[in-house]
């Protein structure tokens, strides 16, 4: 990767609201953003451009998050890539099922979009411009 070019990041939520405040979220820290709105589309993207961070919404029609995460870490091509993943319900169960399919970070809505990008920046190791 060109080291003057924005890193991608993938988003997945089909709560239209909570895309676009994600969206402005990580343009305004600079990143080229992907977005989708469930699962199944969020693989398809994730293997066709291979973004450097991936963020996906538990809940979501046809393959949820966690159904999704499963399927990037299975998936040579995506398995590298930390997956961020994102729920209403804070369920200690959620947690723990999203560490075990090979989260990165987990955050319960409602979270602070400041805070979000402060734990990319972590994990990508970097600071974008």
């Amino acid at each position: 990767m060109n080291p003057t070019e924005p890193k991608k990041v993938l988003l997945a939520d089909d709560e239209i609201y909570m895309l676009r405040l994600l969206e402005m979220t990580f343009k305004k820290g600079g990143y080229q953003v992907i977005s989708c709105r469930d699962g199944r589309e969020a693989l398809a993207a994730a293997s066709a451009q291979l973004p450097q961070l991936i963020v996906l919404d538990v809940m979501m029609p046809g393959l949820d998050g966690l159904g999704a995460l499963r399927q990037l870490k299975e998936n040579p091509a995506t398995r590298a890539i930390p997956v961020v993943v994102l729920t209403a319900k804070g369920h200690a169960l959620t947690k723990v099922e999203a560490e075990a399919s090979g989260a990165a970070l987990f955050l319960a809505k409602p979270f602070s979009p400041n805070q979000l990008l402060g734990e990319v920046q972590k994990l990508l190791g970097s600071e974008q411009s």
